[in-house]
């Protein structure tokens, strides 16, 4: 226990304040949330794009793709909306120097629900910018906003 607890503190003290995430619910709310997923839902189609899970929902929109990833994970692992909702949208850009922007939501209820990932510090009803693959997240969230929503935000309305 002690070995873990100091290894602990050594990983802390080589990178202290690296957040997973960044909350980003003032500029992108859950109810903007809620619109994109719908939006994907309707209007787009079904992709396999990581090995994690498969026949993801999906939209292309054109220089970049978008995907929805079940709140339940592989419990859910053909992102079955009759199953579970879906508490991720993924962008993937393949030609940009960060090609993965995942964002979750956070809903009531999901911090007690055991089958839903939430990270140490998420609250409810927040929208969370995650750092899933250890990148500028300073950059990531000024791409995000920059390049990204406002292409999103263009056809979801």
């Amino acid at each position: 226990m002690k070995l873990i607890l100091g290894l602990i503190i050594l990983m802390n003290m080589f990178n202290p304040g690296k957040k997973e995430f960044v909350d980003i619910t003032e500029d992108f709310s859950v109810q903007e949330f809620e619109l994109v997923k719908s939006f994907i839902l309707d209007k787009g189609d079904r992709r396999f794009y990581r090995n994690y899970d498969n026949n993801n929902p999906h939209y292309d929109f054109s220089t970049f793709h978008v995907y929805l990833n079940a709140e339940i994970g592989q419990k859910n692992l053909y992102n079955d909306p009759g199953i579970s909702d879906f508490n991720e949208i993924t962008i993937y850009d393949s030609g940009a120097e960060i090609q993965y922007y995942t964002i979750r939501i956070v809903r009531k209820g999901d911090i007690e629900n055991k089958d839903i990932a939430v990270g140490t510090g998420m609250k409810e009803n927040h929208i969370y910018l995650m750092n899933t693959y250890e990148e500028d997240l300073k950059k990531m969230e000024k791409n995000l906003f920059d390049i990204y929503l406002p292409i999103i935000r263009s056809l979801v309305k």
